[in-house]
């Protein structure tokens, strides 16, 4: 049984105890009448009864002091011992602050002792290469003193050599100045032959700059050859281009040629879903103008009539997604005539082939960049200026192809006709030779259009261009011609 318990149970019998022997003296004091201190009985049996229950809380507690320790301490001591408990309140919140700030500081310390490990690692790997450094080092001072030795040795056979040697340089101050002699009369003889040699080196010089000449007009033939070569592969891929759509216009009225731009549309979505309703778009207008071209008079387009290959049109969506500005293209990639059976039997699958495809609607030639040249002899024949001013524009429209440009009709000062033939006659009248040179008049975008001027150039300056009264602004356009080519 715990100690209270016993405690308690002891209390209670201690106090029935004194209470009944208390209970016992008052009745035997009341029976017996005694008085003390001269009170009558009844109030000497009353202070019997009273100092019986004092009896009572004096054992009590006696027992309960004597017993309990912690009791004496909570009696005696609890003033001291509630001091106690606020200085330790009062210790125990300072050493909390303490342990926060001791905290703060082995964090910092941690990371201190982190860095100074990392600086560690580093030392360590440093001294690693500076021993490795230090032991090639060392084998290179071993090889350096061998070959010092070898050195040193060497230096002592020179110098014995170099005894027999100033002998010999004795000897030969001797023989020198005989020879000196010697030398003055052909230098007479040589400066007689260096007249005759200066005479043959002008010869020579003329020469040279005859051969420098005939150099710099080979280079020039040799590029102008790179550039008709160029020019012949593109008028060969545009014949073989012609025939085919030759072919087709024999067989029926070609409504839709081969690589035909069915539509052209410009977007810059942000996300996939504006990427792909941006496409299918353009493939739902593509459709509807490929069969009002092969059906002509459809006012309502009701069906489909393109077929599209799914992975290019995933690729121009996934493409397209960067909210850059793009031009999306749809383009035949056959030939179809008017009334195609496929079109107007609604077959399924759908029978017009097209391509999709994506880029970006940027400037491809800035005005003033010339995008082709051609050279015109001193005098060249009126087929001649023409045969070259139509190869000037075929290779213009074949550079801007290659670069990107979708729509690659060029227009020659701004469509009309009389400027042209103006500079033609200019060229032809010049009596010089010149290079006739097509330059971007406006900024070419990636859609198009093509807007050309022509310039005249000699030595890498611009000598005239198209009327400037028809179209005011191509000073502007020599200007930064000029200075890109200074």
């Amino acid at each position: 049984m715990p100690t209270g318990y016993i405690l308690i149970v002891a209390v209670l019998l201690l106090g029935g105890v004194i209470a009944t022997v208390g209970d016992r003296i008052g009745m035997r004091v009341g029976k017996a009448r005694l008085t003390l201190f001269n009170l009558r009985p009844r109030q000497t049996a009353t202070l019997v009864s009273v100092f019986t229950g004092s009896v009572v809380s004096a054992s009590t507690l006696a027992l309960l002091l004597g017993v309990s320790s912690e009791l004496r301490k909570g009696l005696f001591e609890l003033d001291d011992i509630q001091e106690d408990l606020a200085q330790a309140r009062d210790d125990l919140t300072e050493a909390q602050a303490t342990k926060a700030e001791i905290e703060t500081e082995l964090e910092s310390a941690t990371e201190r002792q982190q860095e100074a490990q990392a600086r560690l690692r580093e030392t360590n790997e440093s001294l690693r290469v500076a021993v490795g450094r230090e032991e090639e080092t060392t084998a290179r001072l071993q090889n350096t003193q061998q070959q010092l030795a070898g050195v040193s040795q060497q230096a002592e056979n020179l110098r014995s050599e170099i005894g027999g040697l100033r002998s010999e340089r004795q000897a030969l101050i001797e023989r020198q100045n005989q020879i000196r002699a010697q030398i003055a009369e052909r230098d007479r003889q040589i400066e007689r032959r260096n007249q005759e040699l200066t005479e043959r080196s002008q010869e020579l010089a003329q020469l040279n700059q005859e051969l420098l000449e005939r150099d710099l007009e080979i280079a020039e033939r040799e590029d102008r050859l790179s550039r008709l070569q160029t020019q012949q592969t593109f008028l060969t891929q545009e014949i073989t281009r012609l025939e085919d759509e030759f072919e087709s216009l024999r067989q029926g009225n070609v409504a839709l040629s081969r690589n035909q731009t069915l539509w052209l549309r410009l977007a810059s979505p942000t996300s996939e879903e504006e990427a792909r309703q941006a496409v299918d778009q353009a493939l739902g207008e593509a459709n509807r103008v490929a069969i009002q071209t092969i059906l002509p008079g459809t006012s309502e387009v009701t069906k489909r009539a393109l077929r599209v290959d799914p992975e290019a049109v995933e690729r121009v969506v996934e493409r397209i997604q960067d909210g850059q500005n793009y031009v999306i293209r749809v383009a035949s990639t056959g030939n179809y005539v008017v009334g195609e059976p496929c079109v107007q039997l609604i077959e399924d699958p759908p029978c017009i082939q097209v391509s999709i495809e994506a880029a970006v609607n940027q400037v491809l030639f800035r005005p003033g960049e010339r995008l082709a040249g051609v050279q015109l002899d001193s005098s060249p024949t009126n087929e001649q200026l023409i045969e070259r001013f139509r190869l000037l524009i075929a290779t213009a429209q074949f550079q801007a192809r290659r670069a990107g440009v979708i729509i690659a009709d060029p227009l020659v000062a701004g469509g009309l006709t009389e400027p042209v033939i103006q500079f033609l006659e200019r060229v032809q009248n010049s009596g010089e030779a010149l290079e006739i040179q097509a330059i971007a008049a406006q900024p070419v975008f990636t859609t198009g259009p093509i807007n050309l001027e022509l310039i005249a150039v000699q030595d890498g300056q611009v000598l005239f261009g198209t009327d400037t009264r028809t179209n005011p602004s191509l000073d502007e356009l020599i200007q930064p011609r000029q200075s890109q080519d200074d």
